[in-house]
C-alpha cells in the first residue's frame, strides 16, 4: 500500500512537470504572458515534492524542470533579451525554491522525529523508574539476608554454593535495576574545569577486575599535553566505565583494550576506546544506542544509551569506527560546554 501511494505521488509530479513543459512548447513565443503563467505553475510540483519527499525530492523535480526547460530557452534564444534573462532567472528561482522548501521540510521532519523520540523515551523512562524502584528493595533484602546466612555457614556445606549463586544473581539484578534508574532519571550535569586524565585513570581502575577475569589487558595512552576541559567528572567516569566494560566483553582472551587521548587543539579533545573484537556491522551501529537493544546473552542493553545520553547532555558527539585490526573504535569528541548545569530527561 505504501509503495502504491509513493508511485501515485511520483506519477502526479511527473504528469505536472511534463504537462507544464508541453504547454510551453505548444504555445507561441509571442504569447509572453502565457509563458510567465506556465513558469509559475512549475512551483506546484516543486512544493509538492518538497512536502512529500523533502530536499532530495524537491531538487530532483527542479533539476528535471531545468533539463526540460533548457531546450525551450535554446530554441527561442535571441541573445540577452529581457525574455531570455527572465527565463534564466526563472530556472534559478525553481532550484532556489527547491532548496528552501526541501530544507525546511527536512528540518521540520527531523524536529518532529526528535519530539516523538523524546516523548517515547520519557514514557519509557517513567515505566522503567517505577519497575526499578519496586525491584530494588526486594533485591537488596534478598542479597543482604543471603550474605548474612552465608557468613554463618560452613565453607563445606553444600548449600553454601547455592547461596553464593543466589548472591551472584542478585548482584546482577541490582546492577540491572541501577541501569534502569540511571536511564530513567533526569540527567543533571555539574560541570567544572578539570583534567580528564585523572578521571580516565579512576574509571579504568574500576574495570580492571572485570578485565582480569576476562584475561584482557586495558591500556591507557594519555596525551602528554594538559587535557583540561569543563565537564561533569562523575558522569564522564560513567561513560569510560561503560565503554571500556563493553570493549572488554567484546575482546577475545589475551587481547588489549586501548583508551587513547591523541593530540588535539585545546577545548576540542578526542578520546578513543578501541577493542579487538569482531566489530559492529554498519546495519546495527545506530541500533546499539536504542534502549534494550543488545547482542549479548546478559545485560539490559542500557549501557550505551546511557553513554549517549550523557554525551549529548555535554554537547559532545560520539562516533563508531572500524579499527585497523578489525575491532571497534568508540570516538568521543569532547568540546567545551557553555553552561555549568544542564538537565536532560
Amino acid at each position: 500500500m505504501q509503495t502504491i501511494k509513493l508511485a501515485q505521488k511520483w506519477s502526479l509530479l511527473a504528469l505536472l512537470t511534463i504537462g507544464i513543459t508541453l504547454l510551453h512548447f505548444s504555445t507561441e513565443q509571442s504569447r509572453y504572458y502565457f509563458h510567465v503563467f506556465y513558469g509559475e505553475l512549475y512551483c506546484v510540483p516543486i512544493v509538492l515534492a518538497a512536502f512529500w519527499f523533502g530536499l532530495r525530492g524537491a531538487l530532483l523535480v527542479s533539476i528535471t524542470i531545468t533539463v526540460f526547460y533548457l531546450p525551450f530557452i535554446y530554441w527561442h534564444w535571441q541573445g540577452l533579451s529581457p525574455n531570455a534573462v527572465d527565463s534564466m532567472l526563472s530556472l534559478c528561482l525553481y532550484n532556489g525554491l527547491a532548496l528552501l522548501t526541501g530544507a525546511l521540510k527536512d528540518r521540520d521532519t527531523a524536529a518532529r522525529k526528535m519530539v516523538s523520540q523524546a516523548n517515547h523515551l520519557a514514557v519509557m523512562g517513567k515505566s522503567l523508574a517505577a519497575v526499578a524502584h519496586d525491584m530494588r528493595s526486594p533485591l537488596m533484602l534478598i542479597g543482604g539476608f543471603a550474605r548474612r546466612i552465608l557468613k554463618k555457614m560452613d565453607d563445606h556445606d553444600p548449600a553454601s554454593l547455592k547461596l553464593a549463586l543466589i548472591i551472584q544473581e542478585t548482584e546482577k539484578m541490582e546492577r540491572m535495576t541501577g541501569d534502569m534508574l540511571d536511564f530513567s532519571k533526569p540527567l543533571t550535569l555539574m560541570q567544572v574545569r578539570g583534567n580528564i586524565n585523572t578521571t580516565v585513570r579512576n574509571a579504568l581502575a574500576k574495570v580492571q577486575e572485570a578485565a582480569r577475569k576476562k584475561k584482557v589487558s586495558v591500556e591507557y595512552k594519555s596525551n602528554p599535553e594538559p587535557a583540561d576541559i569543563k565537564f561533569d567528572n562523575v558522569r564522564f567516569e560513567q561513560i569510560i566505565v561503560n565503554l571500556v566494560h563493553n570493549a572488554v566483553e567484546a575482546s577475545p582472551e589475551g587481547e588489549t583494550v586501548t583508551v587513547t587521548l591523541p593530540f588535539s587543539s585545546p577545548g576540542n579533545l578526542i578520546l578513543d576506546v578501541v577493542d579487538n573484537g569482531n566489530g559492529i556491522p554498519l546495519s546495527t551501529r545506530q541500533q546499539v544506542f536504542d534502549p534494550f537493544f543488545t547482542t549479548k546473552k546478559e545485560g539490559t542493553g542500557l549501557g550505551l544509551p546511557i553513554v549517549k545520553k550523557i554525551i549529548d547532555a555535554h554537547g559532545w558527539s560520539l562516533q563508531i569506527l572500524n579499527s585497523s585490526r578489525g575491532g571497534t573504535i568508540f570516538r568521543i569528541h569532547l568540546k567545551e560546554g557553555s553552561s555549568n548545569e544542564r538537565i536532560y530527561q
